[in-house]
């Protein structure tokens, strides 16, 4: 790793040493400057493959170094050094494009690690195969490619995001195109949902006995939905966790973490916090950056495009040619304001492509003219709640797929669009084995 060429810049002479004897150690070339000038200068002179800045500089800050960075030199990776005081100057500078930050006093590995994705990044004769799965969102809204535009910024760089939003408004799919974009893309992409009261949470820190999610997930991104049902006792776990960046395992003891860690809310943390069911450390911890997420009636001009993209997929599943639908079936759609959101845009476009005729969807086959009377939801429509209605529809997606798929539950996984582990969880949960 001679080759790789590493520039620090900090106006501190102790911390300075400190940082060039690590990476020296780590094989690599160390080019050093005490301020955003001198940087420059380096900068325009050599071509790096990191950059790493303390935040107070004698000529100004390092978010100016970052800006100026991401400007001319945008295959660079910046991170940042900053006093834990000031993580909120750590979060300006990630909006403006740095790829990380490390909190003072430096932990040696967790700069080994932060270095290390740096590289990997950067590193543009590497040839990992990436991931096939999704990379941005459909529509041509200016709520989409304001959200495309923020996956994209933010695949770059290690940052904890913190994604809220109303139930079925993508926000895992958003969470998988960030890790779809990222230097993470190669490995799997992990999840974790914290609101089944039926979920075993050793699965996820681990015990004596098995590792947990948490270590299976190393060098990749973890996506733990419904982070609000999280008890207060693993809240703390996970703050610890995150803190440290260890865990213990049973058969390799004390693992070093690197986790990219993306967290959702269907309802405000905010909220929680204020009735102390959710703590506020571990809130600021995980939420470094967040995103706020819109119901589909806040931008039903998405709709044809979603309405196409769901059609397709289903086409896939069931290899059969898509179906269409005529316009005025698109209208009604769009005039309709989706309560369950794409969940439910989902389920009348299933049963629509199902009950038409000759693969032509029209306004008939889409079963709105219930929702004109209360109640609107289609899980009251059938006389279940929302919980019972979602796993009567798990169950027949399930047996469906499992079905195309001669049991083979790899297989059927992958048509679910799905991990293995995931499917393994559902069909021991709905009692399908």
């Amino acid at each position: 790793m001679s080759k790789i060429q590493i520039l620090v810049v900090d106006d501190e002479p102790d911390i300075l040493q400190l940082l060039k004897i690590s990476l020296n150690r780590m094989g690599l070339t160390v080019y050093t400057a005490a301020t955003i000038g001198a940087a420059k200068v380096e900068l325009d002179k050599v071509s790096f493959h990191f950059c790493l800045t303390d935040m107070k500089l004698p000529d100004g800050n390092g978010i100016e170094l970052v800006e100026y960075v991401n400007e001319k030199y945008p295959n660079t990776p910046i991170a940042i050094i900053t006093a834990y005081g000031t993580i909120s100057h750590a979060v300006n500078a990630l909006k403006k494009g740095a790829f990380d930050f490390i909190t003072k006093p430096i932990s040696i590995q967790v700069l080994r690690n932060l270095v290390a994705n740096a590289i990997n990044q950067s590193n543009t004769t590497k040839n990992k195969p990436k991931s096939t799965g999704p990379k941005q969102l459909k529509g041509s809204s200016d709520y989409i490619k304001s959200l495309n535009s923020k996956i994209s910024k933010l695949s770059k760089s290690q940052s904890y995001v913190y994604i809220e939003g109303s139930k079925g408004t993508s926000k895992k799919l958003i969470a998988e195109c960030i890790h779809n974009l990222s230097q993470r893309s190669d490995e799997q992409f992990y999840s974790f949902d914290c609101h089944d009261e039926h979920q075993d949470f050793t699965d996820l820190f681990g015990d004596d006995k098995t590792k947990g999610l948490l270590v299976e997930a190393n060098g990749s991104t973890l996506y733990l939905e419904n982070i609000e049902h999280l008890s207060l006792p693993n809240q703390e776990k996970l703050y610890n966790v995150l803190i440290k960046k260890q865990l213990p395992t049973p058969t390799k003891g004390v693992v070093n973490l690197d986790i990219r860690l993306i967290c959702s809310s269907n309802n405000s943390i905010k909220t929680k916090i204020n009735q102390n069911t959710f703590k506020q450390t571990l809130y600021e911890r995980i939420s470094i950056i967040d995103i706020n997420t819109q119901e589909i009636s806040q931008h039903s001009e998405d709709i044809p495009i979603l309405t196409k993209e769901i059609l397709n997929k289903y086409s896939k599943q069931w290899q059969q040619l898509p179906c269409k639908i005529d316009s005025q079936a698109l209208h009604r759609l769009c005039q309709y304001d989706f309560p369950g959101n794409m969940l439910e845009l989902k389920l009348i476009l299933e049963k629509a492509a199902t009950l038409c005729d000759n693969s032509i969807i029209r306004e008939g086959d889409l079963g709105l003219d219930e929702v004109e009377a209360q109640p609107t939801l289609i899980s009251q429509r059938h006389d279940k709640n929302l919980e019972e209605y979602i796993e009567e529809i798990e169950i027949q997606e399930i047996t469906k797929a499992l079905e195309l798929t001669n049991n083979n539950k790899t297989a059927a996984a992958k048509v679910l669009g799905i991990s293995f582990r995931a499917l393994r969880y559902r069909v021991k949960k709905l009692g399908l084995d």
